[in-house]
């Protein structure tokens, strides 16, 4: 019998790896840029109790500000690039916790920013926005402006500060364990060969015409979820905690209004949605009966909705093929984002197959 097993990284070929040499040659460079932040950024002290002196005091420590977040967006893209390549990788992990360790401190030293923005007067505000040096800043503005009523003193934003990485320990606890520490096994197909059962296969295996098949891949699938049931829960629990904190914190009546909020959207407009989704189920329900019925099943099973009904029409599209397509459908959005999209891959921007502990979205 014939098992086939997801490879390591290192047993990938180069030219199907994503190259992440273009965003630094090496970990020294990475290094360079990240002792380079960790210089910088107490610089924004500077800046302490002149945020709201004048337009231009207030351009300044945001084009400061501005600086240091491309320099940490970069350094923090390419460690978790590198985390999603092997999350059992200790020194990949180390990058990550570094940079996690490094941002609570830049946001603890930033602190006062926020809240002396806020402090500035209606008057010297309208002022203050009008003038040329703020035009590039005015969507930024308003959009912290709006927070208003949600942002805190300079000691209570710096609490908040130093207790991110804490409130946020549950997603790593939960990357870690649905990434690294599950396993899932192997299924053994029609034709006896055994094939490595990831978050990656997982969906492929839903195509099968083999109901079986199907049914074994989901069991076998979510079964290692529930070994983990209570766990996840208490991931989920933490998660939820830390939503709850936050929305309470800033003087949100929950955390969904806290949630919506950055993006100016009404709780009523998300409520509606939901309301509208369950008045016009129908059509989705009659769909799930047909599918029912030209499968030839008693009763449709999760596992019953991926695998295409019209068998003798089959659609197979190689990963170049992929790629083609969705340069072709960037398009419209002209050759600075589709141009940019092929060189990329040109240049080895994604990689093209599963590894051994990769980093996974799950699949609903």
């Amino acid at each position: 019998m014939e098992e086939q097993k997801t490879p390591t990284r290192a047993e990938i070929p180069d030219s199907d790896k994503w190259d992440l040499s273009q965003l630094f040659a090496n970990a020294g460079k990475w290094s360079e840029d990240v002792e380079w932040i960790t210089r910088t950024y107490p610089r924004i002290t500077e800046w302490k109790g002149r945020v709201g002196d004048s337009a231009q005091t207030l351009v300044e420590v945001l084009e400061f500000e501005k600086q240091l977040d491309l320099k940490i967006e970069r350094v923090y893209h390419f460690a978790s690039l590198q985390v999603a390549e092997d999350s059992s990788n200790s020194e990949y992990l180390a990058r990550i916790g570094q940079l996690q360790n490094l941002a609570t401190k830049i946001a603890e030293a930033s602190a006062f920013v926020v809240p002396e923005i806020q402090a500035i007067d209606d008057t010297s505000w309208e002022r203050f926005v009008a003038d040329p040096v703020l035009k590039d800043w005015k969507i930024s503005l308003h959009k912290i402006r709006r927070m208003r009523p949600h942002v805190l003193s300079e000691r209570e934003e710096r609490l908040l500060a130093l207790g991110a990485a804490a409130l946020d320990g549950y997603d790593d606890a939960f990357s870690q364990l649905t990434n690294v520490d599950m396993k899932f096994g192997v299924l053994t197909d029609v034709d006896g060969r055994d094939k490595p059962l990831t978050q990656s296969t997982y969906s492929s295996f839903l195509l099968k015409r083999d109901r079986d098949l199907r049914e074994r891949a989901f069991n076998q699938f979510y079964n290692e979820f529930q070994d983990h049931q209570f766990t996840l829960a208490a991931s989920l629990s933490y998660s939820v905690k830390a939503d709850v904190f936050r929305a309470r914190a800033r003087n949100f009546s929950t955390a969904l209004e806290a949630s919506l909020f950055r993006d100016d959207v009404p709780v009523a407009v998300y409520d509606g949605l939901i309301t509208a989704v369950r008045e016009g189920i129908s059509p989705l329900l009659r769909y799930y009966e047909l599918r029912r019925r030209v499968l030839g099943v008693d009763q449709l099973r999760a596992y019953d909705t991926y695998v295409p009904l019209v068998p003798e029409i089959e659609t197979r599209i190689s990963f170049d093929e992929a790629i083609d397509k969705v340069i072709a459908s960037l398009a419209p959005l002209g050759d600075a984002v589709a141009g940019a999209i092929a060189m990329k891959q040109k240049e080895n921007g994604a990689a093209r197959f599963p590894r051994a502990a990769t980093t996974h979205r799950l699949t609903s």
